[in-house]
């Protein structure tokens, strides 16, 4: 395939979700539709495109004006690696690279049945991160650790503005 050819369409202003691995665009944007904030926003999704760095990548452009950084860390979960990049004037203007957070407050619910959080309606969900490469999390409650793929996704509070970093 050209260099010359788009399959998605350029974006004047708005947010582009480069990099996701391959087959995880669907799972992106099902939490991009999660946020009442993101819902109705024009959306724009390639799959399986060509990718010099991952041979194969999905992609994802939102007709927004940014992203809260609640969604991204909720992208975090799923695609650890994703490039988030507001474009201005067609021209990338921040560039952020999804990592996965240390902690998880609110944003996954505790697999053990017996843990406080599951037991006390509304109790606020949080776990640490213990290794990073297994992608394993502890319970700040029950203290029992848990794959992540284990632990079942829930909407996060609203938080701060996404921390955008230049490169």
């Amino acid at each position: 395939m050209s260099d010359k050819h788009l399959l998605i369409p350029k974006i004047e202003d708005g947010i582009v979700i480069d990099h996701i691995p391959a087959g995880l665009g669907t799972a992106v944007l099902g939490i991009l539709q999660d946020h009442a904030e993101l819902r109705g926003t024009t959306t724009a999704v390639g799959l399986g495109l060509p990718s010099a760095r991952l041979g194969r990548k999905d992609m994802i452009k939102l007709w927004s004006r940014d992203i809260p950084d609640h969604v991204v860390q909720h992208i975090s979960l799923v695609a650890p690696g994703a490039t988030v990049k507001r474009v201005r004037g067609f021209a990338v203007d921040k560039r952020y690279v999804v990592a996965l957070p240390r902690e998880l407050v609110d944003m996954v619910r505790c697999f053990n049945p017996n843990c406080i959080t599951n037991v006390e309606p509304g109790a606020p969900t949080r776990f640490r991160c213990v290794d990073e490469t297994a992608r394993l999390f502890r319970c700040a409650y029950c203290e029992k650790v848990f794959p992540l793929a284990q632990l079942e996704r829930i909407r996060a509070a609203p938080a701060s503005e996404v921390p955008w970093s230049a490169e």
